[in-house]
């Protein structure tokens, strides 16, 4: 019989359920991204964090974390940094490319609106790379 989850990987998985149906619809509905949009997803992810965690404190009896917890969630925002920095530097590559170019051709009022959703898309996405690691190294076992 496999053992149960910990509190920390039920955590873990709850916050990776919820950042994919929050910001799932952003990556493929990214033609209507506004402000109002962004906001709105930020909101959601916070009220839906709350409601899960709160469920998952509740049901829960131990909550005990340990090194192991600790150096597990050590690892994972390692990942997430490494993520993040990446991106960065490759985001800023290509735009510095595309502008050096002449390639590109986005209207002055939109660029703002664009680069919000380029850098918080990276941000989704290292989130997201942090989270699946801790969850990888819980399920090794490490």
């Amino acid at each position: 019989m496999a053992p149960s989850l910990s509190y920390r990987e039920k955590t873990l998985y709850a916050s990776l359920a919820a950042e994919l149906v929050v910001y799932g619809p952003y990556f493929f509905l990214h033609d209507q991204n506004s402000l109002n949009k962004v906001a709105g997803m930020i909101i959601a992810i916070i009220v839906l964090q709350i409601i899960l965690q709160s469920i998952i404190a509740a049901f829960s009896r131990s909550r005990v974390t340990d090194e192991r917890d600790r150096l597990i969630e050590l690892r994972g925002y390692r990942v997430g940094y490494f993520a993040i920095t990446s991106l960065m530097v490759i985001g800023l590559g290509l735009l510095w490319f595309h502008a050096a170019m002449g390639l590109l051709h986005i209207d002055s009022r939109m660029m703002g609106l664009h680069f919000l959703s380029v850098f918080f898309g990276m941000l989704v996405i290292s989130d997201i790379a942090k989270t699946a690691t801790q969850i990888v190294a819980y399920r090794r076992g490490l």
